[in-house]
């Protein structure tokens, strides 16, 4: 089968559906304190469930990319939405003396299962649409952010009264339902599936696809890559991390600050929708220098930004930080393939994870005024590596 088929749209809706419970890694601020009521701890401590998620997020994503190789991606959907499922009801059942468990039920269960289902998602939007795949991985994230919004209120509304445990267990039982759905109507796209398509205009991919992890780490453009997703992330981890705290410290009124955590959601998912999809008429590398040119800018102003600006800054990062996780799949398919989609993708994500953690370090090793210093030159970094990425044929970069 060569041509399109109408099934990749009952895919997208499939994957549309199972994206909307995703969004739950993104109300961590909200469990946080509940986590250090029940096992009462301190806020540094309660935090390391979720470093450690997002360090093993990576790993299921690498695993998901791998197992896609042998397996049928239904199985791999059901093993990592079982995994969350498992992680979530056994955070659940942790007693107040063991807050170290959340290291392996969050952190380590919820994380990978996470990647691994992630991973799925994104890699079947990629084969679904190779000539749409701005658009479909654009709408999958956008419902991805659009479920922590809707996730927030009821996980606060479980917390207030059902408690900490209460939360999770209802949680847990609304992956295991999400798990079968996925099992049963996600699927990778039959064999030749528009293998004549010929992207052209400013999109073209490369015609020498990584089906291996040697593949990949034999490519200059994997390490471009990498490094791109890597410079990506520091200025919007940074900030988000102590957004409300160093806005008051700058004299900010509490309700402004609070309204600039729900917009910047919901910016994050504008970047997601908008970035991706009009990376399908600019291109992946117009689209990638787009976002960093606005990020330099967002860091630019906060050195001196105060009031509504200071927020402006925070929704700008969201809305780039959106765009950004929403174009790097297409990007690294473009340069390293579709073939094993799952596999490069879960590879140059290994850029995220290095980032994501090491922001954290870095805001503790140096004071927050530098912090911004150093995350607008990584982005300045960014720009240089994302020109120096070779061009393809037929496109217009």
């Amino acid at each position: 089968m060569k041509s399109k088929n109408n099934s990749r749209i009952f895919i997208l809706i499939c994957g549309i559906i199972c994206s909307l419970i995703m969004g739950f890694c993104y109300t961590y601020s909200i469990i946080q304190p509940y986590i250090m009521d029940y096992f009462s701890i301190e806020s540094s401590m309660a935090s390391l469930p979720y470093t450690i998620f997002l360090a093993l997020f990576v790993v299921g994503n690498y695993i998901g990319g791998v197992m896609q190789k042998k397996y049928p991606v239904k199985i791999i959907m059901l093993v990592g939405y079982l995994l969350m499922a498992a992680g979530i009801f056994a955070t659940a059942l942790l007693p107040s003396s063991a807050p170290a468990g959340m290291w392996f039920t969050y952190g380590g269960l919820l994380g990978i299962g996470d990647g691994m289902v992630y991973n799925v998602i994104i890699a079947m939007m990629q084969k679904w649409f190779p000539d749409k795949k701005g658009l479909a991985t654009g709408i999958t994230l956008a419902v991805l952010g659009i479920s922590a919004t809707i996730l927030s209120p009821l996980c606060s509304s479980w917390l207030t009264s059902y408690g900490f445990a209460g939360t999770f267990k209802i949680l847990a039982c609304i992956y295991i339902v999400i798990a079968v759905f996925g099992m049963l109507t996600i699927k990778a796209p039959p064999e030749g599936y528009m293998s004549d398509y010929k992207p052209s205009g400013a999109v073209a991919v490369s015609q020498n696809a990584c089906m291996t992890a040697g593949d990949c780490f034999r490519r200059k453009e994997y390490y471009l890559l990498s490094l791109i997703y890597f410079c990506a992330i520091p200025a919007f981890v940074l900030l988000s991390a102590i957004f409300v705290s160093y806005g008051t410290s700058r004299g900010l009124d509490n309700a402004l600050l609070v309204t600039g955590v729900s917009v910047a959601s919901l910016m994050q998912v504008g970047g997601r929708f908008l970035i991706s999809t009009g990376s399908d008429k600019i291109g992946r590398k117009g689209a990638m220098l787009l976002c960093f040119a606005i990020t330099i800018i967002a860091i630019v102003l906060l050195t001196f930004s105060k009031g509504i600006v200071y927020v402006i800054c925070f929704w700008l990062l969201s809305f780039t930080y959106g765009g950004t996780a929403a174009t790097m799949p297409s990007l690294i398919t473009d340069y390293l393939g579709s073939k094993n989609a799952g596999l490069v993708c879960s590879l140059v994500m290994i850029g995220f994870g290095v980032a994501s953690i090491g922001t954290s370090f870095l805001a503790k090793a140096v004071s927050t005024s530098t912090a911004f210093i150093l995350a607008g030159l990584i982005a300045v970094v960014g720009i240089i590596v994302t020109l120096a990425l070779p061009k393809l044929g037929g496109a217009k970069q």
